[in-house]
């Protein structure tokens, strides 16, 4: 019984440092629901915030979270649910025109 904990707890280790690795490269999540739009994590600038939000009312039916990463100095788009490429090419244009530092002195902040 001792020897699975052993055994466990560096699993559990190793989970817990991936989690806060990709943590540490995301800059924002945002959930499109029904047309709206709401901040899950992160901080972004309340100009972008309106642009994405545009884009949500263009799509109601839409039901999807998109995370924004940092990926070798400039933001990634990720689409996490049903694919949707029309929402998916609009928020990546939109995306493109902030750099990550402008990004991460957003001041619109997730609850």
């Amino acid at each position: 019984m001792l020897t699975w904990i052993w055994l466990i707890l560096p699993c559990l280790a190793l989970i817990a440092f991936g989690v806060a690795l990709r943590r540490a490269s995301e800059l924002f999540a945002v959930r499109v629901q029904g047309g709206k739009l709401s901040v899950l994590r992160g901080r972004l600038p309340p100009a972008l915030f309106s642009e994405l939000s545009d884009i949500a009312e263009r799509a109601p039916q839409s039901d999807a979270e998109l995370c924004v990463v940092s990926e070798s100095g400039t933001p990634r788009l990720l689409l996490r649910g049903a694919p949707q490429p029309a929402l998916e090419q609009a928020a990546r244009n939109v995306l493109g025109r902030y750099s990550v530092s402008q990004i991460r002195t957003g001041r619109l902040r997730a609850p």
